[in-house]
């Protein structure tokens, strides 16, 4: 159904992979796994037709549709949101519009009423009376809301823009889907209903994504962007993590023997190469010398941030406590109403639940941006605060501070030294600790949002959705950090995977009825096990 044949792609002297030759098979599921940059979405972009790759071919079936879920969620501001949905069977759209202009058109001449008959013949085949339902409950099943169907898209969220783009890529079943973070802006619910969806996908999937229980969920092959090409693993995230370890040491081994034998070469040479009798072989060895050092290994793209989570002093047991606290925006529902309870030392509490049910809150609540309708949230005095916001954007409110000039602001107790070792391991290093903090990606505001909470060595850590814009490995380094640090965890997730491996304890927000505020399931356990009793899995 699709191959991609000696395919290349660089950018100027940037070689991102090269004669990669690959078969993709319906009913199998590809994630696309590898650093940020090392072009995941240039191979999405590439099989879609949207760029020319360097050298090669990309070879799709006569007939088979492409489905393609974009990053980017602008461009159909003015358009409704059902109206978008429905492009994602481009002849079906492409007729509907035509047929709307000659109905619009008023009285028609020959020509006109052929083509329109033409048209309606077409439109029948194609089953085009059916794709506006379809479309519709696939945009329910995502949380777009029916009454937000007819609406302009630039009237709703970025949120549910990525939903009504994913409903798109979708909702006519094309032959081959194209998904580019599809998990990005979506909750477990939506999560969970997008996996049930692609495991009876009869066509090809290619999935570009960092949510690694959602890889291992949906994923029968994985792709690895890496040392320069693509490789093919089969199995999902979990195996291909398993059989790259075991590669990686033989690629290791074979590293050091390359070195080690060079090594004895080398001293055969500086003994022998004076020796009249024993030159030759002197010579000889110095060509095997050359030989063995042009087989160097490539290097991985993946560079792992080291993330470690240090206090300066520990909290007593009692960290903080809620007594009676209710919360609701002015001329808004409820959020919280009557909420006891306490949070001890070395907890590590996850707060889930739905886009906009009331997480962010909970956790602007508890640092002090907001203040409780009724109640009191008293936090003992042995505890010291650092917040991780999902929102950032207020503390890079000067674009043109540097790096290490913003970082500076959140301590005094560090030197410029001490700033620049952290800094160097979050991956500024040298003169990227000059660059100015305006132009940073999203990956790269995060590792300076971790490095203030570095700096700050507190003991009760507050992280709103901290592994948004990370690539695998600094999700993997971030996670290992937080299960080694000693100090009290409440955070926000939707990485399930990340959740399990950190969460004693769970704070589940779900809808009630009409009128009332979210239940607040205080779970005193891992998540996994919720999940499992409310059959999520």
């Amino acid at each position: 159904m699709l191959s991609v044949c000696d395919l290349s792609m660089n950018f100027g002297q940037k070689v991102l992979f090269e004669r990669v030759n690959l078969k993709f098979s319906p009913g199998n599921c590809y994630g696309v796994i590898g650093a940020n940059g090392t072009g995941k979405s240039t191979f999405l972009k590439i099989i879609a037709g949207e760029i020319e790759p360097t050298l090669g071919e990309v070879v799709v079936e006569p007939g088979r549709r492409i489905g393609w879920l974009r990053q980017d969620i602008h461009g159909y501001e003015d358009e409704t949101v059902i109206s978008v949905a429905l492009r994602g069977h481009r002849e079906v759209w492409e007729i509907q519009q035509e047929l709307d202009r000659l109905y619009a058109a008023g009285e028609l001449d020959d020509a006109q009423t052929a083509r329109l008959g033409e048209l309606q013949e077409r439109f029948e085949e194609l089953d085009g009376y059916s794709q506006e339902p379809a479309a519709a409950q696939v945009l329910t099943d995502l949380g777009v809301e029916p009454e937000l169907h007819q609406k302009p898209m630039r009237e709703i969220d970025n949120a549910r823009k990525v939903r009504v783009l994913l409903a798109q890529a979708l909702f006519s079943k094309p032959d081959i889907l194209l998904l580019d973070e599809p998990t990005n802006n979506l909750d477990i619910p939506a999560i969970v209903w997008l996996e049930q969806f692609l495991a009876d996908y009869e066509g090809v999937i290619i999935v570009v994504s960092h949510d690694r229980h959602f890889l291992n969920r949906v994923c029968t092959h994985t792709l690895d962007i890496d040392y320069k090409t693509i490789r093919l693993f089969t199995g999902p995230y979990d195996v291909y993590q398993a059989q790259e370890a075991l590669a990686r040491a033989q690629r290791s081994r074979e590293a050091g023997r390359i070195e080690r034998q060079v090594a004895r070469l080398k001293r055969f040479v500086e003994r022998f190469k004076s020796n009249a009798a024993r030159s030759k072989q002197a010579t000889s060895r110095m060509k095997l010398i050359e030989q063995l050092s042009s087989q160097k290994v490539v290097p991985s793209s993946r560079i792992a941030p080291r993330i470690q989570f240090r206090i300066a002093r520990p909290s007593g047991q009692d960290v903080v406590k809620l007594e009676g606290v209710s919360f609701a925006y002015p001329g808004g529902p409820a959020i919280l109403r009557g909420l006891d309870t306490r949070i001890d030392r070395g907890e590590r509490l996850a707060i889930v639940g739905r886009n906009g049910i009331g997480k962010t809150t909970i956790c602007r609540l508890l640092v002090g941006e907001l203040t409780p309708s009724r109640g009191a949230i008293t936090w003992s005095s042995t505890v010291s605060r650092a917040y991780f916001p999902q929102e950032g954007g207020a503390l890079f409110s000067k674009p043109e501070l540097s790096i290490l000039e913003w970082i500076r602001q959140f301590t005094a107790t560090q030197d410029s030294n001490a700033m620049r070792a952290m800094l160097g391991r979050m991956l500024f290093s040298g003169d990227d600790v000059q660059k100015p903090v305006g132009v940073l990606s999203g990956g790269e505001r995060v590792r300076c949002l971790l490095s203030m909470v570095m700096l700050q060595e507190a003991n009760t850590l507050i992280l709103d959705e901290p592994t948004a814009h990370l690539d695998m490995e600094s999700i993997e380094a971030l996670q290992e950090a937080l299960e080694e640090f000693p100090g009290t965890l409440i955070f926000v997730s939707h990485d399930r995977e990340f959740i399990d491996g950190i969460a004693t304890r769970c704070w589940v927000l779900e809808d009630a009825e009409p009128g009332q505020p979210p239940r607040l399931t205080d779970w005193r356990g891992d998540y996994a096990a919720f999940r499992a009793s409310r059959g999520m899995e």
